[in-house]
């Protein structure tokens, strides 16, 4: 009786390893799909929290951001926060138009990191087909 108790213990940890291993190590990547974009030349661009705050160590205020009236960041990592509630299609008050923002924050970082990818397509495939390792 010992010995099957054994067994259905071993089997059972070692089904929930081959279930939440996969699912709870996928990597997050991230549709960056805004409604403000009705008419544009490519797809929304693809970003993976794993690769970025993860991997690389950046810290959600780089890109998460809502400022009181010190302009200090007082965003926090509970907040749900939509970029276009602030950036819109055209300048609106001290926030840059929308996809000013986003091509300033991403590839401004790319930049200056030295990493990461630059060009429109590496950002925008045309495709769906992405490699999670190089979702920027």
């Amino acid at each position: 009786m010992k010995k099957n108790l054994a067994v259905f213990s071993l089997f059972a940890v070692l089904a929930c390893v081959c279930v939440c291993v996969p699912v709870f190590g996928q990597d997050h990547i991230v549709t960056l799909e805004h409604n403000i974009f009705v008419d544009r030349q490519r797809p929304a661009a693809l970003f993976s929290h794993t690769v970025h705050a993860d991997d690389a160590a950046i810290d959600c205020l780089e890109c998460h951001h809502i400022y009181d009236e010190n302009g200090e960041n007082v965003w926090e990592d509970s907040e749900e926060s939509d970029c276009t509630a602030c950036h819109l299609l055209e300048k609106s008050g001290k926030a840059m138009p929308a996809m000013e923002a986003f091509h300033a924050n991403c590839k401004g970082c790319h930049v200056t990191e030295g990493k990461g990818p630059l060009t429109c397509g590496e950002c925008h495939p045309r495709t769906k087909k992405v490699d999670v390792e190089e979702a920027h």
